[in-house]
């Protein structure tokens, strides 16, 4: 019995509705669906109905723009998009029929590239900070937008980072990291799409002068010998080389005075070799003893022996001389 209603109820529907709304079924969609611009950027919108008894195809939007249309199309270019709200609304009208219209929400934000803040010259074993932060950022609804994150790298390696849209960082300034490439990268989230901006900079490392040394090729010499001191040191800017010597005669410089030669050492040039080195950041020295040796006491001693010998051999030639006269 129940079938039997149902059906009866459904043939007078059919009666009582008109035909038209069971033939309405068009549709109007927009494109691209969630459209992501920058603030003052440009956005080309397409719209398009499957209605094929449409009078009218148009936008209502607070902006204008250039328009282009076609059969079951119309599309609107807008070259500066600013309204934060912007929501263009593409209507159809048909005749006997109530009009469609579906609207499309502009995803608008504002995302500078980030700042990075670093000392111009960082000195060398003291500890310096890096600061990265996006000057300016705002999406559509949020003056804060929280899909963002921010990170400080060097090379392949992330160094810090932070959901926000500053970082800091803090280090201890080594020699060897002058020329360190640091890059601050920030990424935002809006709509479905993931935006990126970067910025880098290159650490400049100041150092007073480090790793001093002085070598030499003797650390004892005799008369004649050939002295060769040299001086080693590293710095940011490189450093000056100067010598405190027990004597400057006969010494000779050369390698930007970071070697000096003696050709022929005396005993004057017997003490301590200095090295000074110096930069504007700082100075630094290292020293090194080279001592004159005297000659072997062992040969002294043949030589006097020897000499006491022929002295006497000369004694006893003159005694025996002097009998053979007598007789």
């Amino acid at each position: 019995m129940i079938p039997v209603l149902s059906l009866n109820f459904a043939v007078l529907l059919i009666f009582w509705l008109p035909v038209g709304h069971f033939l309405d079924t068009c549709n109007v969609t927009i494109h691209p669906e969630a459209p992501v611009v920058e603030l003052g950027g440009s956005v080309n919108l397409n719209c398009t109905t499957t209605c094929a008894n449409y009078t009218r195809l148009d936008w209502e939007v607070s902006v204008g723009g250039g328009l282009q249309k076609g059969d079951g199309w119309l599309s609107i270019n807008i070259a500066n998009v600013s309204e934060w709200e912007l929501q263009p609304i593409c209507v159809v009208q048909r005749t006997g029929f109530d009009p469609l219209d579906t609207n499309v929400v502009i995803y608008l934000y504002q995302f500078s590239t980030p700042d990075i803040y670093l000392t111009s010259n960082i000195v060398a074993n003291h500890w310096e900070k890096i600061v990265c932060s996006i000057p300016s950022l705002k999406v559509r609804g949020s003056s804060s937008p929280s899909n963002v994150s921010i990170f400080l790298k060097k090379g392949s390696n992330i160094l810090k980072w932070e959901r926000s849209i500053s970082v800091e960082y803090s280090f201890l300034a080594k020699p060897q990291e002058d020329g360190d490439v640091i890059l601050c990268e920030a990424h935002l989230q809006v709509g479905s799409e993931v935006l990126q901006k970067s910025a880098n900079r290159t650490l400049k490392i100041v150092a007073s002068p480090y790793n001093v040394n002085v070598s030499t090729n003797f650390t004892a010499y005799k008369t004649g010998a050939p002295l060769v001191v040299k001086c080693h040191a590293e710095g940011k800017p490189f450093p000056e080389f100067s010598w405190d010597l027990p004597s400057q005669t006969g010494v000779e410089y050369s390698d930007s005075n970071k070697t000096i030669t003696i050709p022929s050492a005396q005993i004057y040039h017997n003490g301590t070799y200095r090295c000074l080195v110096h930069n504007v950041y700082g100075n630094g020295s290292a020293e090194v003893d080279i001592l004159y040796e005297e000659a072997s006491r062992s040969w002294v001693a043949v030589w006097v022996t020897v000499s006491l010998l022929v002295l006497g051999i000369l004694v006893i030639l003159g005694i025996i001389c002097y009998y053979q006269k007598g007789r």
